[in-house]
């Protein structure tokens, strides 16, 4: 993996866990001495970061952690919303066996997940297969970041952090079960519910 891409990945998770909170300034020198990485990897991770919108890059000024504002949450479930019935249809059409068995892995460990923070990003994992299993990778990236830029919430509002509920779990087998047996209609039906049902927890 490339120096960038390993700062991309760091940067990226420090931010969706808050470990780097919004409006927190990102000094290079600082980020070079944390990361064991050289100021060229850590710029592209920041411009790519950028593009993503999880960072804001102000010319000859600073680079800060985006805040994040209810508009931009709206924004967020509305992309989520809309791309999901595209990704329903294609995992449905394309996924394979061993995708199957990824998933009942990731349910099992959802399952078994005492730890909130845990349960989250065993949450992301299963999310980011269905992305997988599209076999478009510009739709994967998509997803992937739209879910990225929800978690990122659940962490900043850390009272939401239990939201991996039995609710939510019911959701992901029937994720699972419709992918299986590639019944569109339902599956499209079952994550719609799921990405509204995240979306409550945060606009009222």
């Amino acid at each position: 993996m490339r120096g960038s891409d390993v700062a991309y990945e760091k940067l990226k998770m420090m931010i969706i866990t808050a470990q780097l909170k919004p409006g927190q300034a990102l000094v290079e020198p600082e980020l070079m001495e944390e990361l064991k990485l050289g100021r060229t990897p850590i710029r592209e991770a920041l411009n790519h970061l950028a593009w993503e919108n999880f960072v804001k890059i102000i010319p000859r000024q600073c680079i800060m952690v985006n805040e994040v504002s209810l508009y931009e949450v709206e924004s967020i479930y509305q992309m989520r919303f809309a791309l999901v019935a595209l990704e329903s249809e294609l995992a449905a059409k394309n996924r394979t066996e061993e995708d199957l068995e990824q998933l009942e892995k990731g349910i099992e460990a959802l399952k078994s997940g005492q730890d909130a923070e845990q349960r989250v990003l065993l949450d992301r994992a299963f999310h980011r297969t269905v992305s997988s299993m599209t076999k478009n990778p510009f739709l994967e990236k998509e997803m992937n970041n739209y879910q990225d830029l929800s978690i990122r919430l659940l962490f900043l509002n850390r009272i939401n952090l239990t939201s991996i509920d039995n609710m939510d779990v019911k959701h992901h087998e029937d994720i699972y079960r419709y992918i299986k047996e590639r019944d569109v209609e339902r599956l499209i039906e079952v994550q719609k519910a799921h990405v509204q049902g995240f979306k409550e927890k945060f606009i009222r």
